[in-house]
């Protein structure tokens, strides 16, 4: 390995593909380190293989995290600005409701246009190289890796969070940012199943509902979703119960008893519902599974509108999408995404305490954060105003 480049980006992800892509066509030198095999195998698996890149309905409310903080990042690099971007590396753009996917619909078209960027400007991608520690030398920083040791000017750290393992979560940023002056809050599992109570579940698991799920702790209800709620052998999951995966998970560490609640027909009043079902019974309205066990019930009529549940826990990191927690985004220079710790460190991406909902945004975060470390560097290095990437 060599010695020394001017910029290194921990973890070829989708922020680190991006940056290096980005710092590399600037004409600045870029090495690009990745503990997997391959860059961009969490990109390659994301949306089910379609990699939902963005999303046309972008707001503060799409995400958990500092909202002033956010409101600023999302005004600089809105959804058009992202799809720009990818078009001037070759992805064109389909859109559906809102949500903005690679026209092939494929993951790997977004993960080429990636690599290929990357290898027009010369950035050097080291796979199977494992950053051990980083540490501080007059204007430089070294970092130690499985293959070497290895000093640059510029840092940025685009490790991810903890989630999918398999992919290559791990949470080594966390511990590279912790050695530089960094806090880490909590993390949790985001964007995945719950784990459920019941002896039901088996029975039913490959059914699908299209209806609301909904999380109460204490009589008191959280919050509440709509859509296809998937029915598995240890409880539930789907899009809705993805986006309230966090709410549970923060409740049931406060030590809260968190209860789930499926409403089969939200479009039926309960007083509809029950004179439907006198009429013609529940038949028309559940799959075959879920008859017995909700004729085993009482009040057949009042669990289609609130069948409760206990929730246990979630599916945990190694089947979550994205990490809840991690680095406070105050400790991080909005316009930059410089560390306010230490000077010529980027933080990027996951690692960054913000998640978003399903539907592009966490990806969108992602590509953010990387224009904006990779203009900050640029223009550090070649002078100029920000926006030179627009």
């Amino acid at each position: 390995m060599e010695q020394y480049c001017d910029v290194v980006i921990i973890g070829a992800g989708a922020s680190g593909l991006l940056c290096g892509g980005l710092l590399a066509e600037a004409g600045i030198p870029v090495m690009l380190l990745e503990k997997n095999a391959r860059a961009g195998k969490k990109l390659s698996a994301t949306g089910n293989g379609r990699c939902n890149f963005t999303n046309l309905h972008m707001d503060t409310d799409c995400y958990y995290g500092d909202d002033v903080w956010l409101r600023e990042l999302l005004a600089e690099y809105p959804p058009e600005r992202i799809i720009r971007q990818f078009h001037k590396l070759g992805v064109y753009h389909r859109e559906r409701e809102g949500y903005v996917y690679p026209y092939t619909n494929q993951a790997v078209t977004v993960v080429e246009a990636l690599q290929d960027y990357c290898r027009r400007g010369g950035v050097r991608v080291v796979t199977d190289c494992k950053a051990v520690s980083v540490r501080p030398a007059g204007d430089r920083y070294y970092v130690r890796t499985s293959q070497g040791e290895l000093g640059c000017r510029y840092l940025v750290l685009a490790a991810g969070g903890i989630a999918a393992a398999e992919l290559g979560g791990s949470g080594s940023g966390y511990k590279l940012a912790r050695s530089l002056g960094h806090r880490v809050h909590k993390t949790y599992p985001a964007l995945t199943g719950l784990q459920c109570g019941g002896d039901w579940w088996n029975r039913v698991a490959g059914t699908r509902v299209q209806g609301r799920f909904s999380l109460r702790t204490d009589g008191r209800d959280l919050a509440g979703e709509c859509g296809e709620i998937q029915i598995v052998r240890d409880g539930v999951s789907g899009i809705p119960v993805f986006q309230l995966c966090r709410v549970a998970a923060e409740a049931l560490s406060a030590g809260g008893m968190v209860e789930g609640v499926i409403d089969f027909v939200p479009a039926m009043e309960r007083t509809e519902l029950r004179s439907w079902i006198g009429a013609h019974g529940i038949a028309g309205l559940v799959q075959k599974k879920w008859i017995p066990v909700l004729e085993g019930l009482s009040g057949s009529w009042k669990q289609l509108k609130e069948f409760t549940f206990p929730i246990l826990g979630t599916f945990g990191m190694e089947r979550a999408q994205v990490t809840m927690g991690g680095i406070p985004t105050e400790e991080t220079n909005v316009e930059t995404m410089e560390s306010k710790m230490a000077g010529n460190v980027y933080l990027t991406g996951e690692l960054l305490d913000v998640d978003g909902r399903c539907g592009g945004y966490n990806l969108h975060f992602a590509w953010s954060c990387a224009m904006a470390a990779a203009e900050a560097i640029c223009q550090r290095e070649k002078g100029g105003r920000k926006g030179c990437f627009r």
